[in-house]
């Protein structure tokens, strides 16, 4: 039975995408909504920041993002549905796996990755939703397009 339900959110529409069918899960199991993004700079802006700015860096984007989770939390709100935001400080990735395992989470609603194959390739940029996939030990349910 699905009672705890885990949005990975970016604010792109793949995120927006997600949330609704998670909040659609949720109303039909009654199930509570967790809502997380990492505030955590890729792997390619790490390594040419410094530590100093790299703290500026993923201070700015956890402010960002505080304030991004209002918009989706508020929309959870109101469908009467439980709701809990969390701006997380790990890869993203890593971060969505640690999080479910903590909180006992049943299932993961997520967009499908939002860069392209040729980025992919250029930029040497891993998906997210394939790592999740990858080391997830609960369903993991990938929206597209």
């Amino acid at each position: 039975m699905i009672k705890k339900i885990l949005v990975a959110y970016d604010n792109g529409n793949k995120a927006k995408k997600a949330l609704e069918i998670a909040i659609d899960i949720a109303r039909g199991s009654q199930a509570e909504i967790h809502i997380v993004v990492s505030a955590k700079m890729p792997d390619y802006i790490s390594s040419v920041a410094d530590f100093k700015m790299l703290q500026e860096l993923e201070s700015k984007s956890r402010e960002y993002f505080a304030e991004v989770m209002k918009e989706p939390e508020e929309r959870v709100k109101k469908e009467g549905i439980p709701v809990f935001s969390v701006v997380l400080d790990d890869r993203p990735g890593e971060a969505i796996i640690s999080y479910a395992d903590k909180v006992g989470i049943d299932l993961i609603v997520m967009g499908s990755a939002n860069r392209g194959k040729v980025e992919r390739f250029l930029l040497g940029l891993g998906s997210v939703s394939n790592y999740v996939l990858q080391h997830a030990t609960c369903p993991v349910l990938i929206t597209k397009d």
